[in-house]
């Protein structure tokens, strides 16, 4: 029996954030997610009655995308304890709204990140056995923490590798998320750092994140018209050499998208999925980046999570099929498959 809005809901509520009476619950909504947003809402009013919601999509907000957060919304930010953003990505409001919101409330609740969830993520990705995401992340966690060197293949052409610094941290995204100031993007299931060196090719035939996405959701095949992409490492970090792509105006917005700023074209991510319950991708990378495969982002390292020593107000995420990955020499995935040890 398929799962439901409401039960994914449910999960995200009690099970990853673990909403309790004494919470004070905010939950940000757009047009499109508001049926997400109001099942959660409903969740949450069945366990405490301090919930406030908010519709970015208000005309007295001013329009999207966003110049800035509502004054509205800061000042709920204040005596938020849990909170849930459901909004969608809109060009330009990662440096203008979604980036100052988790800067303020990470000072004050724990958060569930889900830009660009859809009814097909909430009856899929988030209905799975949380506790056995967390099994697996927590094992692949064990060996990448220990690693100094990965090498990723895949099908398509992708071929780099990338080394690590010890004072980076790995960090594992389980989906549950207990203490204040913690966040993390729902639907979960991925371990990722800020890589030393990223050297080679990334033949993105995936999913692509942020604005882009939405913009080419469903418009775009990337198995057809991948964007390749070449790093090269250099003093001072790992920076796109050249990119290609059959698709011209794809080209040219991930162009300007990653020219935007010096450090935006920099590699500022590496991730491994482990949500193994995801049979399929469904072209939304809130979603397919835990699909078990790997993942890169040019822009900001999440230098809070990893320590990494710069910043980017750009994050880019791009999705490769099938890879296949050596740690350390020791090959723990082929063709999107892990090894058994890390199954369980």
């Amino acid at each position: 029996m398929e799962c439901t809005i409401e039960q994914g809901a449910s999960i995200a509520v009690t099970k990853c954030l673990k909403v309790k009476p004494e919470d004070s619950v905010l939950i940000v909504a757009d047009g499109p997610s508001k049926e997400i947003g109001m099942a959660i809402r409903q969740k949450s009013l069945e366990i405490t009655d301090k919930v406030r919601f908010f519709n970015l999509d208000l005309p007295s907000y001013g329009g999207r995308p966003l110049k800035a957060m509502p004054t509205s919304l800061v000042d709920a930010i204040k005596n938020t304890t849990a909170a849930f953003f459901v909004a969608g990505p809109m060009e330009g409001e990662l440096e203008t709204l979604r980036g100052p919101f988790l800067l303020l409330i990470v000072q004050k609740a724990r958060l569930g990140h889900m830009v660009g969830v859809n009814d097909i993520i909430m009856k899929t990705g988030m209905c799975v056995d949380y506790d056995k995401v967390a099994t697996i992340t927590n094992r692949l966690f064990d060996m990448v923490s220990k690693a100094k060197e990965i090498k990723v293949t895949s099908p398509a052409g992708t071929d780099f590798t990338a080394t690590f610094d010890s004072g980076m941290k790995w960090i594992p995204c389980t989906g549950i998320i207990e203490k204040t100031g913690e966040w993390d993007n729902l639907p979960s299931g991925e371990v990722f750092t800020a890589p030393k060196t990223l050297q080679g090719r990334l033949v993105i035939d995936g999913t692509i994140g942020d604005w882009i996405e939405m913009k080419y959701q469903g418009k775009v095949n990337y198995q057809k018209t991948p964007l390749i992409i070449d790093v090269e490492s250099e003093m001072g970090g790992s920076f796109i050499k050249k990119v290609e792509c059959s698709h011209k105006e794809l080209l040219a917005d991930f162009k300007a998208y990653v020219n935007s700023e010096p450090n935006a074209s920099r590699i500022g991510e590496i991730g491994l999925g482990t949500n193994v319950f995801l049979k399929e991708l469904v072209d939304n990378i809130l979603q397919d980046e835990k699909f078990s495969t790997v993942h890169v982002a040019f822009g900001d390292p999440y230098h809070e999570k990893t320590g990494a020593t710069w910043a980017s107000d750009y994050h880019i995420d791009l999705l490769m099929r099938k890879c296949s990955i050596w740690l350390d020499g020791r090959q723990i995935m082929k063709e999107g498959k892990y090894i058994k040890e890390i199954l369980g």
